[in-house]
């Protein structure tokens, strides 16, 4: 295992909420805290978690680190905080990791998904065998569990614990941290697919409370033992839409987006942006896995401002580069001004007509599309991510383009001389 580099997350005074957790809380000879409040240390562990980057960690596991660190001293500096966040993360990274497996139920993914995957450290079973100990045993204690969930309608639910199983097998410091790795790889599997099973065709037929994916994380998701047995009387679950219908796709469809899938997968291993890319993929899938299309809407809006351009970038850059991927873009660009149109007057408290989520749910996707396809998959080889938006800013019509061209063989002629 690699030694962490935490470091602090720029513009953020560390030191300043140092002092000031000092005078609010104390700790004492038999390493006890005494505080004020009873929120003293959830108020400064959500602060200092925000304040540092720990690059491929989960919350979850960030947050022991964090409070970990907030009680070696009652007295501490940056520096000192820092230090000790990654002393620490280095000792649970390399004594306090065991082994959980996180299970997810499937819907909408039969005859798609199968075989194994990995990603970042977490290993994925798509074909979990029914005969195994370990599935027998989950099973059974998943049933346990099910059986005593109240305050949710059985037409949802019903059905639910038949689906397929997904087995994410994951090295954490506790069940959380578990859980969170496990649904962020998964995610990146789901999200994978989503953008490949809708190449061409973005708009289906469908309900203002239905997600827009066709896969789906089912509610019920469960950590595990690696024997099967529960890890811990917790669950969890999402919203989930009365009468959901699944729709299976044909044979070739199943074969057409496999072969699209495993070769987007085999260009995001060679991407210099991998990393991001990753991401992009689990924030695909949960932007548009929601039954709340309001939320799926922004949400696209914001997969849009992660990919497309640096932060301090402005709305019409990153519209222009989306739309760069369309036949017309001209048009298409216009429909980009027409969803941060919307996408403003919803944050700033104006929102649309409730039909209208629906609509403006399906056009942002419609819209993502073909620009995270080009995202993903690197078609021109380039370097690094600030060439593929380079690109993206370039003049798409033939005189704009030999004109720039003309000007740069000038350039080129007058620094010769």
């Amino acid at each position: 295992i690699n030694d962490m580099s935490i470091k602090k997350r720029k513009g953020f005074n560390i030191g300043l909420m140092l002092a000031k957790l000092s005078t609010e809380r104390t700790l004492n000879p038999d390493k006890s805290i005494s505080m004020q409040n009873f929120d003293v240390v959830d108020k400064y562990v959500s602060f200092f978690t925000t304040s540092i980057v720990a690059e491929g960690k989960s919350d979850a596991f960030v947050r022991h680190v964090v409070k970990d660190a907030m009680n070696a001293e009652q007295d501490l500096t940056e520096g000192k905080f820092i230090k000790y966040c990654n002393c620490i993360a280095n000792i649970k990274l390399r004594d306090e990791l065991k082994l959980f497996k996180v299970v997810f139920p499937v819907w909408g993914g039969q005859g798609l998904f199968t075989g194994r995957r990995k990603w970042t450290d977490v290993h994925i079973n798509l074909n979990v065998s029914p005969k195994s100990s370990f599935t027998k045993r989950a099973k059974l204690e998943r049933a346990k569990q099910f059986t005593k969930l109240q305050n949710e309608p059985d037409e949802i639910l019903d059905g639910l614990q038949e689906l397929p199983l997904a087995v994410c097998s994951v090295r954490a410091v506790d069940v959380l941290d578990a859980f969170e790795q496990a649904e962020h790889a998964i995610s990146k599997e789901l999200g994978l697919y989503a953008l490949m099973s809708g190449r061409g065709k973005f708009i289906f037929k469908t309900g203002p409370d239905r997600p827009i994916n066709m896969t789906l994380l089912a509610p019920h998701m469960t950590v595990h033992e690696p024997d099967g047995s529960i890890s811990v009387e917790m669950y969890w679950y999402n919203r989930w839409p009365r009468g959901m219908v699944e729709k299976r796709p044909t044979q070739n469809s199943i074969e057409n987006i496999n072969r699209n899938v495993a070769k987007a997968r085999d260009k995001i291993r060679k991407l210099p942006w991998r990393h991001t890319a990753e991401i992009a993929l689990a924030r695909r899938y949960s932007a548009f896995a929601q039954c709340d299309l309001e939320a799926s809407f922004l949400d696209g809006w914001r997969l849009l401002e992660a990919t497309a351009g640096h932060y301090r970038e402005n709305s019409e850059t990153l519209l222009r580069r989306a739309a760069w991927f369309f036949e017309e873009r001209d048009e298409q660009f216009q429909i980009g001004l027409h969803l941060m149109h919307r996408r403003n007057l919803i944050s700033h408290g104006r929102p649309v007509k409730g039909e209208s989520y629906e609509g403006l749910a399906f056009q942002m996707k419609e819209f993502l599309t073909p620009f995270l396809h080009a995202f993903l998959t690197n078609p021109f080889n380039f370097r690094n991510i600030e060439e593929f938006w380079d690109f993206c800013d370039l003049p798409i019509d033939k005189p704009a383009r030999m004109r720039q061209a003309y000007l740069l063989d000038c350039v080129a002629e007058f620094r010769r001389k």
